[in-house]
């Protein structure tokens, strides 16, 4: 197994951050290899916010060292367009998908080369279950042709979690030429298997437990699982509307 493979299979979600300071090199470094991550026609459709205030990373960020903030944003390409005298509207859910690609790529090369380097990280979708108006007055964000997709937390560690979650690989996951549903038997398997202390994806036993429950699953399906609040989905299918990505057929 080369490096690069073993940095990639070492990547876990931090929680809880010490105070130790990320160099400006090494997020120079983050950023100058998220950028990389493949992207349609080379148009990079997104922006990347750098945020480094307290108060907002407490808010949004759990706390960490560094926020970045991943936004599928066109207004780089409508600005460039006027200035040369073109014109350049992004208005269909297409060239949303496209952008949300880009976008999250370049989250995740970003989280990859953090942990080359020894940061951890925790990706979070925080900023939508935040008022979506106070989220894009905070980043100054445009009201049309931008929407924040996902927020990256940056930072070294408080302390060294016991616990690190698995991940399914197999039946279900990866499929060979054409989908295939889960058999009654490989349901069952499954099930087995996010209680399986070795394989790590659910969660430690004791906690199962102390939750009142035997199987991780029937913990998800029964209380983590609940509804996102009406309200919510309707403010971000209208800020998505807002923003001319979404329209109404």
């Amino acid at each position: 197994m080369n490096e690069t493979v073993k940095v990639i299979q070492s990547l876990r979600s931090i929680r809880e951050f010490s105070d130790k300071k990320i160099a400006k090199k090494d997020l120079d470094a983050i950023i100058n290899s998220s950028v990389r991550a493949a992207n349609a026609s080379g148009r990079q459709s997104y922006s990347i916010i750098v945020v480094d205030e307290k108060e907002v990373l407490d808010k949004l960020f759990y706390g960490s060292n560094i926020g970045l903030l991943f936004c599928v944003d066109f207004n780089r390409l409508i600005d460039t367009a006027k200035h040369m005298e073109y014109e350049y509207g992004p208005k269909n859910i297409r060239l949303f998908i496209t952008g949300s690609i880009d976008t999250c790529l370049a989250a995740q090369t970003a989280a990859i080369s953090a942990k080359s380097l020894g940061i951890d990280s925790l990706f979070t979708n925080s900023v939508h279950r935040a008022k979506m108006d106070e989220v894009y007055k905070q980043f100054n964000l445009p009201e049309h042709y931008c929407f924040p997709m996902i927020a990256l937390c940056l930072g070294y560690a408080k302390e060294e979690p016991e616990w690190k979650r698995g991940r399914l690989s197999g039946p279900g996951i990866i499929h060979y030429n054409k989908y295939k549903r889960l058999s009654t038997k490989e349901l069952e398997q499954l099930v087995k298997d996010y209680d399986d202390q070795e394989i790590c994806l659910g969660a430690p036993a004791t906690r199962l437990s102390e939750m009142g429950f035997e199987r991780y699953l029937d913990w998800f399906f029964t209380k983590w699982n609940r509804p996102f609040p009406e309200e919510k989905i309707k403010e971000l299918y209208d800020t998505l509307k807002k923003a001319e990505f979404l329209k109404e057929t």
